[in-house]
């Protein structure tokens, strides 16, 4: 209802016109076969679809492998609403490790905190201010 209907002032739906445009991309379906794909965008990219959080093992000895320990396929969100659900299922399977590598997009100030305090992991990336 959402992509072809609208409210009206007295609380009745009305079809959507030209000039009211397309509900916002987090809440346009853009598939009718797929409701949970959504638009979505990361710097100049933009796509449909979704988005994979993938999360593996590093280490300074290039002997060693890397391997993945968690995927998640998620709708568009931001990357740190990810991160506390990344952090769960690592714990769950005993993997958590002792300090994350992120990129700047799963950092926030809120999360450094939360993530010492709930999972005793250190948070290592640039974090927006």
């Amino acid at each position: 209802m959402l992509q072809n209907f609208l409210l009206d002032a007295r609380g009745g739906l009305r079809p959507r016109t030209e000039k009211d445009g397309q509900p916002k991309g987090a809440l346009r379906i853009v598939s009718p076969y797929d409701c949970e794909a959504h638009r979505a965008i990361r710097g100049s990219t933009r796509w449909s679809g979704y988005l994979v959080h993938v999360t593996e093992t590093c280490d300074t000895d290039d002997a060693q492998a890397n391997l993945i320990t968690d995927i998640a396929t998620t709708r568009p969100t931001r990357d740190t609403e990810a991160l506390p659900g990344i952090h769960t299922r690592l714990r769950d399977r005993r993997l958590l490790p002792r300090q994350h590598l992120l990129d700047g997009g799963y950092l926030s100030v809120s999360l450094l905190y939360h993530s010492i305090r709930d999972h005793q992991v250190e948070l290592v990336g640039p974090v927006k201010t």
